[in-house]
């Protein structure tokens, strides 16, 4: 989940890359980045953002050595500074792999973006279509096109790995709320207000609840920072569906009234909603011209 009151343990772990960047390259200049959990490295007319979200939260986890996962940031931003000092953006940073996540809209929307067929996407259920986005400060985002990828030295399979990577990492909130043992249970993600809804792109998540639910769990994104998910009785469709379309009606920024169904490993359109495929009747039937 992003910060943007940093704490006392995010602002200490903020000086400690500042402190790990500055060392290790000392022609660049690197300021804490005021609106956002991040870094910002200068050059004369390079720029480069550095997010510290992922790392953050990848060097919390149980087990996690933090010297370690900082080592491999403070190695990993020496290609893209040295790229950015080579060819210098005149619009500004290069996408940040950091910030790279998936962003799940309606395909019908997205397909109006200017830059759509420059984007990384992944086709959905229920008319949805996730693309690689990088998360900005403020609660906004912006789609990643190959080309500006291509400029940080990131071809479309590394955006994909680390919009996957990260977005396991951001919304990894769910794993507190998903007990083992539950026989029948609904449950309401709403921790990102732009990218709760991409919780149907992380696997671990799709995986506890076909666990839980025995190889059948419900799901749906009536909003975009909103995941509502069931399993036994609780996710019987009579039951799930008016949830759903009375949360897609009182949404603040409405995404998709549908129910969506995992066994755990597939995401599918749930049985409810597939409607039977009504037979074609010619206009000479209806006219009494043809046979019957």
């Amino acid at each position: 989940m992003p910060v943007h009151r940093l704490d006392e343990a995010h602002r200490q772990f903020q000086e400690r890359l500042l402190t790990q960047l500055r060392s290790r390259y000392a022609s660049w200049d690197f300021s804490s980045r005021e609106d956002d959990f991040g870094l910002l490295a200068c050059k004369r007319q390079a720029q480069v953002t550095l997010s510290l979200e992922s790392l953050y939260a990848e060097s919390s986890r149980a087990g996690a050595s933090v010297p370690e996962q900082i080592a491999r940031f403070v190695t990993a931003a020496g290609p893209r500074l040295s790229s950015a000092e080579q060819n210098p953006a005149s619009s500004g940073p290069t996408p940040d792999p950091g910030a790279l996540v998936w962003c799940v809209r309606t395909e019908r929307s997205t397909r109006t973006y200017r830059r759509f067929a420059e984007l990384a996407t992944r086709e959905l259920p229920g008319g949805l279509l996730a693309f690689v986005a990088e998360a900005l400060p403020g609660d906004a985002m912006r789609g990643v096109s190959r080309e500006e990828a291509a400029a940080g030295g990131l071809g479309e399979e590394d955006l994909v790995r680390h919009a996957q990577h990260n977005t396991g990492l951001r919304l990894d909130r769910w794993r507190a709320l998903l007990g083992e043992s539950v026989p029948e249970q609904r449950w309401l993600f709403s921790d990102d207000i732009l990218f709760s809804s991409s919780l149907l792109l992380v696997p671990e998540f799709l995986e506890r609840l076909g666990r839980l639910g025995a190889g059948r769990a419900a799901l749906a994104v009536p909003d975009r920072a909103m995941v509502v998910a069931g399993v036994g009785e609780a996710a019987a469709p009579e039951v799930m569906v008016p949830i759903v379309r009375r949360l897609f009606r009182l949404a603040s920024n409405p995404l998709c009234p549908v129910l969506l169904s995992t066994d755990g490993q597939r995401l599918e359109l749930h049985p409810a909603e597939v409607r039977p495929t009504r037979g074609r009747v010619s206009w000479r039937r209806i006219l009494g011209t043809g046979p019957t």
